[in-house]
């Protein structure tokens, strides 16, 4: 029997399958087993800043929802990072109370504070769900600093941004620090494990992009994983019955809109009478 591990992150996908021990196994044994599965295994873990970001990200945020970065000017430079968390929270609290007044999206959001690298300025990459004008808002709300910038999470895909995201926590070892920040409203990946047979493979579903994949085996022990993006779903309206194009992410998509089976008219008195 082998053990089967899956994360799911939104539409982000990590599969993974490893031998493991026997209860009754020789030392032996559990090393060649460990040869095989422990850097693989290690590999899905979210125990690093990079992992954890990517897979919330994923849970929470479509590759349409936005990477704003603001900064200071000289003159409002921050004396501490406390300083700028508490500029950040006064800012969330307003796009929160604006995005209610209109019925838009709660907000969500996720950001990194930097300033040790290029001019050392301090700044925030902050990620949000987008709901619309949004780049104007902040422009709006950020009164410390006049450059803000708006990226797309589909410039960079969820791991690229997670990467870049945490780059400089990396370089200054600071990884027993908190890096991130997210809103209380985040949704978290959700692991599950099960038992499967010797010969089980982990392979993505028709459709999905593989992102990433690997594995190993020895004479007693096998390991397979596997990371892939799932399709976005496509909602139509089965009272349609055209065929219409859109384009998403600079890409055509044609799609079928059918709306079943055509229902027979019912046929009037007169012409029930006539047809007997």
């Amino acid at each position: 029997m082998k053990r089967r591990k899956t994360i799911r992150a939104g539409r982000l996908v990590w599969d993974i399958t490893y031998t493991v021990p026997r209860p009754n196994a020789s030392k032996q044994e559990r090393k060649r087993i460990r040869e095989v599965t422990e850097e693989q295994v290690a590999r899905t873990n979210a125990n690093t800043a990079q992992r954890k970001l990517e897979m919330l990200m994923a849970t929470n945020f479509d590759d349409t929802d936005l990477v704003l970065t603001v900064t200071y000017r000289d003159a409002d430079l921050p004396d501490s990072a406390d300083v700028t968390r508490k500029h950040l929270g006064k800012v969330f609290a307003q796009m929160r109370a604006y995005r209610k007044a209109r019925g838009l999206p709660d907000l969500k959001y996720i950001y990194v504070l930097e300033g040790r690298h290029g001019d050392h300025r301090p700044h925030a990459h902050i990620i949000i769900n987008a709901a619309g004008g949004d780049l104007e808002l902040m422009r709006s709300l950020w009164i410390w600093g006049d450059d803000i910038q708006l990226n797309y999470i589909r410039e960079r895909g969820y791991d690229g941004w997670a990467g870049y995201l945490t780059k400089e926590r990396r370089e200054a070892s600071l990884n027993g620090k908190k890096q991130f920040v997210g809103s209380r409203n985040l949704a978290r990946p959700v692991t599950t494990y099960e038992w499967v047979d010797d010969g089980t493979s982990v392979d993505a579903p028709p459709g999905a992009q593989v992102l990433d994949e690997g594995g190993g085996r020895n004479e007693i022990a096998s390991c397979k994983y596997i990371k892939y993006l799932m399709p976005k779903t496509i909602h139509y309206n089965r009272k349609t019955a055209r065929r219409k194009k859109r384009v998403d992410s600079g890409l055509e998509l044609s799609i079928t809109y059918d709306r079943g089976p055509e229902k027979q008219r019912r046929k009037g008195r007169q012409e029930r009478k006539t047809s007997v």
